[in-house]
């Protein structure tokens, strides 16, 4: 393979850019697919009368197909949410509380709308030290946040329930299952690779991550544009690193998380390995996203091309 100047005589200066530009930008197009089409615990779809006259309507709108629509009616799965009155942000959760189903439509910095409900071990905790650890906001944010948010009303048990014009509807479940050992689902990592420090505090962790990032891509765009890779293929394999790279950095500034969308798992019976016998189960990859493809294929490619190139045998000695 060429060596030293084959990027300068093969590639363009620009040529790198624009395959970043095509990594970046599938990776935002497709987060924000999954951000208004994929629903979890946290992060739920919302229904206004503008999406649809019934809740067939809006989801059909959304391009759900019939048989999505029926599994998440029939599985509680939409909820009909009333504006918050009269609760105070200073009462501790007790056992009638657990039933709390909470959504605010903005205002928390993170990727809207963001549910909340309390769990067991949150009994004799207050709701605003519990929702500002949730919504990552200070605790004299709550009152006002709780402001303008919903609490859930009642389930839906009919798809062609219509939604009235102070009507919130919320989906708080929805996932694609694309084939055998892949889904879509929605979910957010607030740490690094595998959630590394995804639990530290969220400005150490905002201001960390930012800056590690900008440094990052700062030195790859020098690199590329300065055409120092020693081959094309490594050239074209940091551009992709760069694009990924760059794709999460918007994300971490925009919703203080990235967005992950894409799960791939493996499903197995009882088998035995070793002389162990291991029972039936689910092994996941973690979620990732458009982005972390573009690294890791990235981070690949330029290990076999350095691999793959010869190595200088060391001078002769003097005579």
């Amino acid at each position: 393979m060429k060596r030293a100047d084959s990027p300068q005589k093969l590639l363009p200066r620009a040529g790198p850019f624009v395959l970043m530009l095509i990594v970046l930008a599938l990776d935002l197009a497709t987060k924000y697919w999954a951000a208004t089409t994929l629903a979890s615990g946290v992060h739920p779809i919302v229904l206004r009368q503008a999406d649809g006259p019934t809740v067939q309507a809006a989801l059909a709108h959304k391009g759900w197909s019939t048989a999505q629509i029926s599994d998440a009616v029939q599985g509680g799965q939409v909820v009909r949410y009333a504006p918050v009155h009269g609760l105070d942000p200073s009462q501790t959760i007790g056992a009638a509380d657990l039933s709390l189903d909470l959504v605010v439509l903005r205002g928390t910095g993170l990727l809207a709308p963001r549910r909340w409900r309390p769990m067991p071990q949150d009994m004799g905790q207050p709701l605003d030290e519990l929702l500002a650890t949730a919504w990552r906001v200070d605790v004299q944010e709550v009152p006002q946040l709780l402001q303008n948010a919903w609490r859930g009303n009642g389930r839906i048990d009919n798809a062609d329930a219509p939604i009235a014009a102070d009507d919130l509807l919320a989906v708080r479940d929805h996932t694609i299952r694309v084939m055998e050992g892949a889904s879509l689902v929605y979910a957010e990592n607030f740490g690094a690779a595998w959630s590394f420090l995804a639990t530290s505090p969220p400005m150490v962790r905002l201001v960390l991550f930012v800056t590690i990032s900008t440094i990052a891509s700062l030195i790859m765009g020098w690199v590329l544009w300065q055409r120092k890779m020693a081959t094309v293929a490594s050239t074209w394999a940091l551009a992709a690193i760069m694009g990924g790279a760059v794709g999460n950095l918007v994300d971490r500034i925009h919703y203080r998380a990235v967005v992950d969308f894409i799960f791939n798992y493996v499903v197995f019976d009882e088998t035995s390995f070793w002389g162990k016998t291991f029972g039936p189960g689910l092994h996941g990859w973690p979620v990732y996203n458009v982005a972390d493809i573009g690294i890791t294929v990235g981070v690949i490619l330029i290990a076999l091309d350095s691999l793959r190139q010869p190595k200088t045998p060391p001078p002769a000695p003097p005579a």
